[in-house]
């Protein structure tokens, strides 16, 4: 096969992920077409079978996997999972294997291309029928077995985000890495592109820094910078904890930000869905106090156009739904 017609091919496959929200068969469609391809998995050892995971605020595992080598380096930079010589060890394996390496292990969600903007979620029950032999007995070939696997997912897809509905994991049999403190990268892929202009949520003004123009909509243009010390896991839960009652958030960071002349401050970088942020003050709000009450002095950036967006997801750390392990 040709590289243009790879690139077609793998071209046509992320537009099934894009068009997989808008409906059940949709979904179906774009898991049967994984199931027919090959991924890539980012693993601890070069060559190795103990496969990277996630965990979400749930405390949820997920197995991230990749449609191409370039979206598994845009994951090894943001989840610090790259070498001192900038490499990450991985395989290349056939999807199925990937599935069921997940079941295996009890990991709750299989996640596509986790950082673009057509990164797609598949629970248990959602790709447990792609690699039940069962569905595929009865016939040969590479297409084997599609129609009675679309028939069965058809009972257990689900068309909206579950990384953050709660529930019970078996925990994963893999290697668990020492902690370790990560340097933001920088340059990140795909983002979302929205059209509005940026814009700053309230938030309280620190009693240590009286004279900072953070919160109450001054301070000027908004400038985001690489964090010099990591949070700890505690306020990170505190802050989740917050976010799971607000099923708008899409997605949360934690970096430094300035606004106009003022030193930098740590924030919370949110991406909230643009038809539903009524909202967003309620939100600055709580997470202002939730940080407070960790010890934390807080600002709050509403992510509302594609340059800060960027710029969110290449120096802060993306800390909600997911996080790294």
């Amino acid at each position: 096969m040709t590289s243009s017609t790879t690139d077609r091919a793998l071209a046509a496959f992320r537009r099934l992920l894009a068009d997989a929200p808008s409906g059940r068969q949709a979904k179906v469609d774009a898991l049967v077409a994984l199931s027919q391809r090959t991924v890539f998995v980012a693993t601890w050892t070069p060559d190795g079978e103990d496969y990277r995971t996630l965990v979400n605020s749930n405390g949820q595992n997920a197995l991230p996997i990749f449609t191409d080598q370039q979206e598994l380096m845009v994951a090894a930079e943001r989840f610090g999972w790259l070498d001192e010589r900038g490499q990450i060890p991985h395989r290349e394996v056939g999807a199925r294997s990937a599935l069921r390496h997940a079941l295996s292990r009890g990991v709750g969600f299989v996640v596509v291309d986790i950082m673009a903007e057509y990164s797609l979620e598949a629970e248990q029950a959602e790709i447990q029928p792609l690699v039940a032999s069962r569905n595929r007995s009865d016939s040969s070939g590479p297409f084997a077995g599609v129609g009675r696997i679309s028939s069965s997912m058809m009972q257990a897809v689900r068309v909206t985000p579950s990384g953050g509905v709660p529930r019970p994991m078996t925990p994963e049999d893999g290697v668990t890495p020492p902690r370790a403190v990560v340097t933001p990268p920088s340059g990140l892929g795909p983002t979302p592109g929205l059209p509005a202009a940026p814009q700053t949520l309230d938030g309280h003004r620190p009693p240590r820094q009286p004279d900072a123009t953070f919160g109450g909509g001054a301070g000027g243009a908004v400038q985001l910078t690489p964090l010099t010390t990591q949070p700890d896991d505690v306020l990170l839960d505190a802050l989740s904890e917050v976010l799971r009652e607000y099923p708008e958030v899409e997605w949360a960071a934690f970096c430094n930000a300035t606004r106009g002349p003022s030193a930098a401050m740590p924030s919370i970088a949110l991406m909230v869905d643009a038809s539903f942020r009524q909202r967003v003050q309620e939100i600055s709000r709580a997470l202002v106090r939730s940080g407070s009450d960790a010890g934390a002095h807080l600002d709050v950036i509403l992510l509302a156009d594609a340059e800060l967006t960027r710029e969110a997801r290449a120096v802060g750390l993306v800390f909600y739904p997911w996080r790294r392990r």
